[in-house]
């Protein structure tokens, strides 16, 4: 392993805590990053944040630049406490609150990217636990945080680390990022066309719609009113089993669950959910209810109407129901589902502590019947934005386990870089 040194070795400047500033002053100013953002970021750049005032004294002692480590000095979990990110820059000023220590390196000496994947790994996390405090809530100090033991290989070395993990993250973002925006591009033509009908309001306008002819032709020139409200004239009511097959999932034996690839993938509720395709890989050897692959997952338990799509045949607890298109127009059944949220909402605030539907509610929740030609047009262009997302997801989970592999050996030294230098010189770094 690398020689380690104390934290506070390595600062340009000592550790401090963020401004406390009442909600009330909130809204306008400079802004200020918060426990939010870094429990919901690990590398932080060009947020939207609140804004506070700030006076300049305020602002030079707590303005943050690109590669100060941040660290969550408490949490109501106890994993939580000492969560560390790294501010990776923003277009404007950025302060920070009081609840966060910022740690600044020198970085003439070190590079702040090693050490916030320092942070990330096993060891990192490790001496983090040792300074945890439970009290009312967990929480760590910065006069213990600063005295933690850290590596300090060669700064190449630093820097060589620190490219790898970081090219591996920059590539998992931009994947994210790229199937949100086809998913965003996909949301707003169903809604144009499905909720908000704005092909039929251009014909009863006399406005062009904007689409090829034969897509146009499907809809009509008309709005009629009916039981949940204005809908194109031909079109008809009904409730999501006229559309699809209902599944409410049942927990298998707790005995029968593994990590060790036995059996089929396991979901039990929103919160195994990644981005659009689960990733969790927990497994069950005796499924009791069946999803297949691409069937919509919905949860049906707090919170109600949480959405996933299944990656591969899969077992599902008691928390999901798996909805499945009679039709095979999935990715019809999957966004008509997204813009049942309102109706699935109520099932979160009935009175009861956690909000549930049951398999005949989920069944009668009334929806709109679109002509079959229509939700086929749609389909053509739903189903490749799928597809899309499912292998970016598909190529995040290996880059991902990649990176969770490749981070400890690097961080440590059990994997070395044979010449870092000229690692960094081919990288034109």
């Amino acid at each position: 392993m690398f020689d380690q040194v104390p934290l506070y070795t390595l600062f340009s400047v000592p550790q401090r805590n963020g401004l406390t500033k009442p909600k009330h002053l909130r809204g306008e100013g400079v802004k200020m990053l918060n426990m939010g953002e870094l429990f919901a970021e690990r590398r932080i750049q060009e947020l939207p944040m609140d804004r506070v005032p700030c006076s300049e004294r305020e602002l030079e002692t707590n303005r943050l630049e690109k590669g100060d480590l941040l660290f969550a000095r408490q949490s109501l979990t106890l994993e939580g406490a000492g969560q560390s990110s790294i501010f990776l820059g923003d277009q404007e000023d950025v302060v920070f609150e009081s609840h966060l220590i910022r740690c600044r390196l020198d970085k003439s000496r070190v590079d702040p990217l090693y050490y916030f994947y320092f942070f990330e790994s096993k060891f990192g996390k490790q001496r983090i636990g040792n300074i945890v405090e439970q009290v009312a809530a967990a929480g760590i100090r910065g006069s213990d945080l600063i005295k933690l033991p850290v590596f300090l290989p060669s700064l190449s070395n630093q820097k060589a680390i620190a490219h790898i993990l970081g090219t591996l993250d920059d590539k998992i973002e931009l994947n994210q990022k790229m199937n949100q925006t086809l998913e965003e591009i996909a949301k707003t033509i169903f809604k144009s066309w499905f909720v908000d009908f704005d092909p039929v309001r251009a014909k009863a306008e006399g406005r062009p719609t904007g689409l090829p002819p034969e897509i146009s032709d499907l809809f009509p020139d008309e709005l009629v009113d009916s039981e949940i409200g204005e809908i194109p004239k031909g079109w008809e009511v009904g409730v999501l089993s006229d559309v699809a097959d209902i599944t409410m999932g049942q927990s298998p034996p707790g005995d029968t669950y593994n990590d060790d690839g036995v059996g089929l993938p396991f979901y039990q509720g929103s919160t195994d959910f990644g981005f659009r395709f689960p990733s969790l890989r927990k497994y069950c050897s005796e499924p009791k209810r069946l999803a297949d692959a691409d069937d919509v997952l919905l949860s049906v338990r707090a919170p109600v109407g949480d959405l996933n799509r299944a990656t591969d045949d899969c077992c599902i607890g008691r928390g999901l129901a798996s909805v499945r298109a009679k039709n095979s127009l999935q990715s019809w059944v999957f966004y008509r589902c997204k813009f049942l949220y309102q109706q699935l909402e109520t099932f979160n605030s009935e009175g009861t502590v956690f909000g549930s539907i049951n398999g005949k509610d989920l069944q009668g929740l009334p929806t709109i019947l679109a002509p079959e030609l229509l939700c086929k047009a749609f389909e053509e262009i739903g189903k490749p934005i799928d597809d899309a997302v499912r292998n970016r997801t598909l190529e995040i989970e290996v880059l991902t386990d990649l990176r969770d592999t490749l981070l400890p050996k690097l961080i440590s030294g059990e994997l070395r870089i044979p010449d870092a230098e000229k690692f960094l010189e081919e990288a034109g770094i």
